[in-house]
């Protein structure tokens, strides 16, 4: 694979950064697990008392860009958590994620580590999904995709000009 990447890594343009977004689903908002980390063990079982608050979804953005003078490549990392209650206003947001948990390679599913919340996170996005297709708000026949605007959904911008109270 080295001989891959670096020609890869030899190709990457000034021009052309590359960003990418890899998504899963937490207990609470771990930043950093090392290995024999105590938080590490909740991926192990699902918990029972486990609550709607405590579950997360985790979004790693992740930027790669060569810098023009130097030729140096930089990577940049970015991580974001998403209480699960948040996507109840979102539309097709729901849709998406509750697609993913069910029909998902289960190999991705489980190198994702979703198990551990998902008795907890798909019934509350079912109900969100649920809830805007009843309200109009997402079709009842919208096949389930990417959106065209990704990462966005329609009202996003309305959204976070509400949370950030203007």
């Amino acid at each position: 694979m080295q001989f891959s990447m670096d020609r890869w890594f030899t190709k990457l343009k000034c021009d052309d950064p590359i960003q990418r977004g890899s998504w899963g689903l937490e207990v609470d908002q771990p930043l950093y697990m090392p290995p024999g980390d105590p938080h590490e063990k909740y991926r192990e079982y699902q918990l029972d008392a486990l609550t709607l608050e405590r579950t997360h979804q985790r979004v790693d953005w992740q930027t790669l860009r060569r810098l023009p003078l130097s030729g140096a490549v930089v990577f940049n990392f970015k991580a974001v958590f998403t209480p699960i209650s948040e996507f109840a206003d979102e539309p097709y947001i729901p849709s998406i994620l509750v697609k993913n948990l069910k029909e998902a390679q289960k190999n991705i599913m489980e190198y994702k580590n979703t198990w551990h919340v998902e008795h907890v996170a798909l019934p509350a996005l079912e109900k969100y999904e649920q809830e805007q297709i009843n309200a109009g708000i997402v079709p009842k026949d919208w096949e389930v995709e990417t959106l065209k605007e990704a990462p966005y959904f329609p009202g996003w911008l309305e959204k976070w000009h509400r949370q950030q109270g203007f």
